[in-house]
């Protein structure tokens, strides 16, 4: 069983674990690079996918690169330029690319374009791109300039790494990552008291889920329960260009202005979600979505919609028990990061009958500070 560490945590965040390139030969083993490479576009690369791209020739290394900004070159230019400040070139090259090659022109030209111009002999995919402006068109396009094509090497573990995108492009909504942290009796602990559930180092690597992501959402009680920041604090440095938006639920806007939620942050802007109008707070930016059909809260569906328009790809939802089970009940839940303790919380049970038959990706155990427990990432 592999230990948890920052390296294995962020491979969770970005939907691993995936295959250990160490592990596998030939095609299979350079696609595992070319996984590990479009990693480094993850939280950076909304709304575009994090494309990973690596060129290889006889065995050789010789280019890589992901793809980490709307705008900016796509993964398999990144390669191409890699390999040319290397002095390689690239004729006869195998390209290895953890999604289809794009075929059309959006604010860079088409990839498949440029890996015909610079004599790529061999294209292998991890999984076709489901975009209606490619899906199968870039394939096309380079079998019919007399390249060799594969498709679907590591396609498992690529449409896993590339899901959040995948449904962006289908329903126009992000992809909803749900955080609990539960004791060995299935509480979140007792309401009205920050209980940590799990120690410190464990919720360290636990924020890798908050760089994985593009926005993070709480509901008002665990802002007036814990007073939190919301930030993102993973240690490895990211571009200026990352933008991490801290969403509170705040509908009938009862949260004061003292709040550290509210306070400015770089690249951390906050968004109070309200229904109605409510007085405003210096320097927070309102979103007004319509109420739930109920009239307790407001509409998640178009919380989301308004999230995605601000190119929004992943939302993290990491508290409380009320906000995470109307996202549950919902059905917008695409994945639950589950942070289960061995030592009881206390305070009242989360009903999670509603998941009984969600499947168990992944189980990583855990063990510090005198505490053990488990990882758990389930799927519907």
């Amino acid at each position: 069983m592999p230990e948890l560490d920052s390296a294995l945590a962020w491979e969770l965040a970005c939907g691993g674990p995936f295959p250990d390139p160490a592990l596998l030969h030939g095609d299979e083993h350079f696609m595992a690079l070319a996984l590990k490479e479009a990693q480094k576009g993850v939280g950076l690369s909304s709304p575009n996918p994090p494309v990973g791209c690596v060129l290889v020739n006889d065995g050789r290394l010789l280019g890589q690169g992901a793809h980490t900004r709307a705008g900016d070159p796509h993964a398999e230019i990144i390669a191409l330029m890699d390999a040319e400040a290397r002095g390689n070139s690239v004729k006869g090259a195998t390209a290895y690319v953890t999604l289809e090659p794009c075929c059309h022109h959006g604010r860079t030209p088409p990839c498949t374009d440029t890996l015909l111009q610079a004599g790529i002999g061999r294209v292998v995919v991890g999984v076709r791109d489901p975009n209606p402006r490619v899906d199968g068109g870039g394939f096309a396009i380079l079998r019919a300039a007399g390249l060799d094509v594969q498709e679907g090497v590591l396609s498992e573990a690529c449409a896993r790494f590339h899901a959040p995108f995948f449904k962006l492009i289908r329903t126009g909504l992000p992809w909803v990552s749900l955080k609990l942290a539960l004791g060995s009796d299935g509480a979140l602990g007792p309401e009205g008291a920050t209980t940590p559930v799990t120690p410190t180092s464990v919720q360290s690597l636990a924020h890798a889920l908050r760089r994985a992501s593009d926005a993070i959402l709480v509901g008002r009680r665990t802002i007036e329960q814990d007073d939190p920041e919301l930030t993102d604090r993973w240690p490895q440095p990211v571009p200026a260009h990352r933008r991490f938006l801290r969403v509170v639920l705040d509908p009938l806007g009862k949260l004061g202005p003292e709040k550290k939620v509210w306070r400015p942050y770089p690249g951390q802007p906050a968004l109070r979600i309200l229904v109605g109008e409510r007085t405003s707070l210096r320097g927070v930016e309102d979103l007004h979505v319509p109420p739930d059909l109920v009239g307790n809260g407001c509409s998640l569906r178009h919380l989301l919609h308004e999230l995605s328009s601000r190119g929004v790809g992943r939302v993290l939802v990491e508290g409380g028990a009320r906000t995470a089970l109307a996202f549950l009940e919902a059905g917008f839940v695409d994945e639950i990061h589950l942070f289960r303790s061995t030592k009881p919380a206390g305070g009242a049970i989360i009903n999670l009958d509603g998941i009984t038959g969600w499947k168990l990706l992944t189980e990583i155990p855990w063990s510090a500070d005198k505490q053990a427990g488990t990882w758990n990432i389930l799927t519907p």
